[in-house]
């Protein structure tokens, strides 16, 4: 599973996840995990959140969150858009979580349920009844959350530009110098911002975006190996052949072979 975003066209997403380590990303859907075994650290802006076993996180559209395992876990991941969520849609649009965690035990009993229902059945097959599924998550959640009113773009500083341009942008042809000159600052000083705030480089950065967008499209698609590369954003089979293996430990095509 590839929680990094890119711009997704499913409604809805999940996936079961062992030792997930992702780096700040963001999209525009709603994001909720469930750590049904082991640890993890949730990074949401500048906050941080050590989760254990039963804990889960709501991740709102737009916010700049990662993941962080120093041992092995398993997360149970969940992507989908805010119309998916019906009554629940203006406040996921609108607010902010104050702190997007909740302990253990303060997680109903309906929301691991809920969880279970979701992991066994086929969501495109039935969509309504996911979505009810994911209606009384929500439900149970939301009202345990302090909601704060969202802060308007023109407050959104460059961190968040930054990342918000490359999710909208890493398929095309994209440099550190076309980066800056996008964001109209100083190449320099975005390479400062991968380094000090993101504690990645930009091809790297890069580079998970396009393995990402290929890993799901493999797994999700009967695309070629051929189109996908392209489609991603590499330059060439042999580059993405390299990447793909430095950050998945793999092949594309023994990839391809374990999801399907």
């Amino acid at each position: 599973m590839n929680p990094f975003y890119e711009q997704q066209h499913q409604t809805l997403r999940t996936a079961v996840l062992n030792t997930l380590s992702f780096p700040e990303h963001l999209h525009a859907h709603t994001e909720f995990l469930y750590v049904q075994a082991g640890e993890t650290t949730v990074s949401v802006g500048a906050a941080s959140y050590d989760m254990k076993q039963g804990d889960c996180a709501l991740i709102f559209p737009g916010q700049v969150h990662s993941y962080h395992a120093s041992s092995d876990n398993r997360i149970w991941l969940l992507i989908f858009d805010a119309g998916v969520a019906a009554s629940f849609q203006y406040l996921l649009q609108k607010f902010r979580p104050a702190c997007p965690y909740l302990p253990a035990g303060q997680v109903s009993p309906d929301i691991a349920l809920a969880v279970c229902r979701l992991d066994d059945m086929n969501m495109e097959e039935n969509p309504a009844l996911a979505a009810a599924w994911i209606q009384i998550i929500l439900g149970h959640l939301l009202p345990r959350l302090e909601l704060i009113e969202k802060k308007q773009p023109e407050n959104e500083d460059l961190t968040y530009q930054l990342i918000r341009y490359m999710a909208e942008h890493f398929q095309e042809p994209l440099s550190l110098d076309s980066l800056a000159k996008a964001l109209h600052v100083n190449k320099y000083y975005l390479s400062h911002i991968f380094s000090d705030k993101l504690h990645i480089s930009f091809p790297q950065y890069l580079g998970h975006l396009r393995v990402d967008y290929a890993c799901n499209a493999m797994q999700h698609s009967d695309k070629s190996l051929t189109v996908i590369w392209a489609e991603a954003g590499f330059s060439s089979q042999r580059s993405f052949n390299r990447i793909f293996r430095e950050i998945r430990g793999m092949s594309p095509l023994a990839y391809r072979k374990m999801v399907r």
